[in-house]
């Protein structure tokens, strides 16, 4: 009984002993993780007199740190920053918002400047092959600049509100105007204008350009189709043995009113010139009329110009150029085509 009496006594202290070192066994720290972050921003011009410079307000949650980026190679890592653009196009703006455990959301707006919506200028024909321009806008002008060409060295023409300029018969100029703000925000707007007034190019404008024939290498080749477009007079487009059956058309996203276009004639053999042609327009490309038909017309330079109005107001899908007649042979050839809507 005694023996007994001792083992029970050991199990109990031992028992005891067990529980005394699992009570003293240290609690694991139970670490909280942080919310994880969202990203959010509104924009709004700070001043209407300057379309460049914009308040973001940061509408992220759960971060401790922020970072943007402009689209225009500008950053920031301010919360609620304000930003200047150096000039019209479109940004995609991004802000990044992390957490301290490195946890990261990522937001994108986009701002759109445009030259077109931030100047209105105006065309006035004075006669005698005069243009007089104007311009207007709500924006804060340091700079104006009139100047020949669109190319960022053409020659500076006036830099008064307006200019006058003048055209022999028949021709169109570039002109560029070009306003900076205090600033150093530039919105540059390029013109094509003739003695009428502004004229719109819609040869390369929301379509896509398609010929009956092809040159041999492809519309990418050295004379292929993509010449015609290209705004260069020194290219050409080259078919050989074509005869009498080409054409081009131009299909537009939305209806265009053509009422006018300019041919190029290559550099080389005037028996490849067009000689006669028409001009078609389709609302769904199968209905065609006739918009403008020439006869027994003759280029008298190489690489000459030529222009040619007609009087159309009916905004079409589809332009169909056909030559019904070349100068001489059956090789085609046109270094560039041009087509446009003049003021009427």
């Amino acid at each position: 009984m005694k023996l007994m009496k001792y083992v029970f006594l050991c199990l109990a202290l031992g028992l005891l002993s067990s529980s005394c070192k699992k009570d003293q066994e240290p609690v694991p720290e139970v670490i909280e993780k942080e919310p994880k972050p969202t990203a959010a921003f509104t924009f709004a011009q700070v001043n209407q007199n300057d379309p460049f410079t914009f308040k973001f307000d940061n509408k992220a949650t759960n971060f401790k740190e922020t970072r943007w980026s402009f689209g225009d190679d500008s950053t920031a890592s301010v919360v609620t920053p304000t930003h200047t653009f150096l000039n019209t196009g479109t940004y995609v703006v991004k802000l990044v918002a992390l957490n301290g455990e490195g946890y990261w959301a990522q937001r994108e707006e986009t701002i759109r400047i445009s030259a077109a919506n931030l100047i209105k200028v105006t065309a006035k024909p004075a006669g005698a092959g005069k243009l007089n321009l104007a311009f207007t806008t709500a924006m804060s002008v340091a700079k104006t600049e009139w100047k020949d060409g669109y190319e960022s060295n053409g020659q500076v023409l006036s830099t008064e509100k307006t200019i006058d300029l003048q055209f022999d018969p028949g021709t169109f100029k570039e002109v560029q105007l070009k306003l900076t703000t205090s600033k150093g925000s530039i919105a540059a707007l390029n013109l094509f204008v003739s003695e009428l007034g502004i004229i719109k190019d819609i040869t390369t404008f929301e379509n896509s350009f398609s010929v009956s024939h092809e040159n041999s290498g492809g519309p990418d080749a050295g004379e292929g189709s993509k010449k015609m477009i290209d705004g260069d007079i020194t290219t050409k487009l080259f078919v050989g043995g074509v005869g009498n059956n080409m054409s081009w058309q131009f299909a537009y996203q939305s209806p265009q009113i053509l009422n006018g276009y300019s041919m190029t004639s290559g550099n080389d053999s005037p028996d490849r010139d067009p000689k006669s042609w028409k001009v078609e327009g389709s609302i769904d490309g199968e209905t065609w009329i006739t918009v403008d038909q020439r006869t027994n017309e003759f280029f008298t330079e190489r690489r000459q110009s030529r222009t040619f109005l007609f009087t159309n107001k009916t905004p079409y899908n589809y332009y169909r150029f056909s030559m019904t007649e070349l100068n001489g042979g059956s090789n085609f050839q046109m270094s560039e085509i041009r087509v446009l809507e003049f003021p009427q």
